[in-house]
């Protein structure tokens, strides 16, 4: 089996996947509730310059921290507001991670098992997902995994102290990001996870090459700023971030998002996808013996393996759960595998599930009609399946050529493997956008635009339509409901129509304007006699106009 590539082809390669990776990132609209929220606030931080409190349609919005808000919103000042600029930060944060997993496995186990860990990260179906969607996930993880790999360069080089404390710094100052990213998670995962490793390897060395003091220094340096002056800007800001964002969520079912003890484990599995098989076994069967073979030496592998299944745990045994929580976990995970894989570690397991699904993807083609829903007509699928055609077939044939190829060109299956799953993965996301148009309010914010910019009211009643006022480029009223943003609210509810009889006075008060309706919150209305022209509706909602 071939175990090198050459240079020239691993940069074309690479370039390739750059492409897949950036492919039309304006083509699919902004999907509602995340993608609208996460475009729309740093939309709102440009327009009214303050850059301190996150506002979401002009309420105050506690619940992350501003590093992606303040990165989006300069990709907004330098090429201006759409899709592919909402999107910009978590592209780059997601392939840069790739790129730099690909430099620290390399340094750490050679140019192969980077180039590997390069190519799994970014075809594992949660990383490509995650990097082309806007929750704040892909940032965080990004910013941990590279702290996560400076900590493991610093520690392997314990024979050059300069380059100990420039890497462990690189490592604190990478873990001050992830906090401005998503709060203390980025440091008290990773800061877990090392207290376990220590205990488990004995590797007390560790702790004097860890830079504590500058490091923690620097860490404070970064985010204290933000945090005491937004604190001192909303006296409200530490209870709601520190207790109700972090000790609550964790802790109760605040959010209604508990689910049951196993529910990451499918996630996971889904999530490693086509790299099951070399996930689990990475997993089950580690590089390295249960009981350390050399106390108080330093072993990179044991220490991503505790940081991959802490993270899994802890999220476990949380009162909320979301399948983004993982995706820290993925890159290491993938570190890993890439580790086993360049040990001649099988694939075959990867080929045919790439098989398998385009076979799904096809027969499935055939009961189209049978996916369509009130919601999602069936035109919509017919589009999508324009779409997944051609994913499915470049599955079953790159599936079935890395199978071919792996008993004696393994670097040239693998990459198949790996670029096969990211274009598929590509074209469906893309394809995705016809279903996807009917979660967002893209076209809804085509018709109200015209009304809109000759001093319409907007309403939004019973419903917040979250990439509505994105695509407007202002805010809307807000009626009935509070969704999450009841705390801003309650700041401000001068701002909020509380109930439906004020929304029915303040309309007949109104010369001209439109109001965003739930379907059932219309129907009421509609029985009621609100004077209203329809304008729009799909299977959710329906707007309306005053004139």
């Amino acid at each position: 089996m071939d175990s090198s590539l050459p240079h020239a082809a691993k940069w074309l390669v690479i370039l390739t996947a750059a492409v897949i990776w950036f492919m039309l990132p304006g083509y699919r609209d902004l999907i509602e509730p995340d993608e609208g929220r996460y475009a729309e606030i740093p939309r709102e931080m440009k327009a009214s310059g303050d850059w301190l409190t996150p506002r979401l349609n002009d309420f105050k919005y506690f619940e992350k921290p501003p590093l992606q808000y303040w990165m989006t919103a300069v990709s907004y000042t330098l090429f201006g507001e759409s899709n592919a600029t909402a999107r910009l930060w978590v592209l780059l944060c997601g392939f840069a991670a790739a790129l730099w997993l690909m430099y620290v496995g390399g340094r750490l186990w050679g140019e192969l098992t980077g180039f590997y860990a390069f190519l799994v990260v970014q075809s594992m179906l949660l990383y490509f997902v995650l990097g082309h969607l806007l929750p704040l996930d892909m940032s965080l993880s990004a910013f941990m995994t590279a702290a996560l790999g400076a900590l493991l360069v610093a520690q392997s080089s314990r024979d050059d102290p300069s380059a100990v404390r420039n890497w462990m710094l690189l490592s604190w100052l990478l873990t001050a990001f992830a906090v401005l990213s998503k709060g203390l998670v980025g440091f008290v995962l990773p800061g877990a996870a090392v207290v376990i490793y220590t205990i488990w390897q004995r590797d007390w060395a560790l702790w004097r090459h860890l830079h504590i003091g500058k490091g923690a220094l620097l860490l404070l340096l970064v985010t204290a700023p933000w945090f005491l002056l937004v604190s001192r800007a909303n006296p409200e800001f530490a209870e709601f971030f520190f207790i109700h964002e972090h000790f609550d969520r964790y802790t109760t079912n605040v959010h209604g998002r508990e689910e049951a003890l196993w529910y990451f484990l499918p996630v996971l599995l889904v999530g490693m996808f086509p790299w099951i098989g070399n996930g689990v076994r990475a997993l089950l069967h580690p590089g390295f013996r249960w009981r350390p073979a050399a106390p108080s030496t330093f072993d990179a592998e044991r220490l991503l393996w505790v940081y991959v299944v802490f993270i899994l745990l802890f999220f476990s045994l949380g009162r909320s759960m979301l399948a983004p929580y993982l995706l820290p976990l993925i890159a290491p995970l993938a570190l890993l595998a890439a580790r086993q894989l360049r040990h001649g570690a099988e694939t075959r397991m990867t080929a045919w599930l790439l098989v398998g699904l385009g076979v799904l993807l096809i027969i499935a083609g055939f009961f189209a009609a049978q996916f369509a829903s009130a919601k999602v007509p069936v035109d919509a699928i017919s589009r999508f399946s324009h779409w997944a055609y051609p994913a499915a077939l470049i599955m079953v044939a790159g599936g079935l050529a890395a199978h071919y190829l792996l008993a004696t060109r393994g670097v040239t299956a693998i990459t198949t493997l790996a670029v096969t799953a990211m274009l598929s993965m590509q074209l469906l996301m893309l394809g995705y956008q016809h279903i996807g148009e009917y979660r967002s309010s893209s076209k809804l914010a085509d018709l109200v635009r015209p009304l809109s910019d000759r001093g319409a009211a907007v309403y939004a009643v019973g419903i917040y339509p979250q990439s509505l006022p994105f695509y407007l480029g202002r805010t809307v009223q807000l009626a009935v409901t509070t969704t999450e943003l009841e705390m801003g609210i309650k700041q401000e509810p001068h701002k909020w129509i509380a109930d439906k009889q004020g929304f029915h006075s303040r309309w007949l008060q109104e010369q001209q304007a439109v109001a965003v309706f739930g379907r059932s919150d219309f129907e009421e209305f509609s029985r009621e006699g609100l004077p209203m022209k329809l304008l729009y509706e799909d299977g959710k909602k329906v707007a309306v106009s005053r004139r």
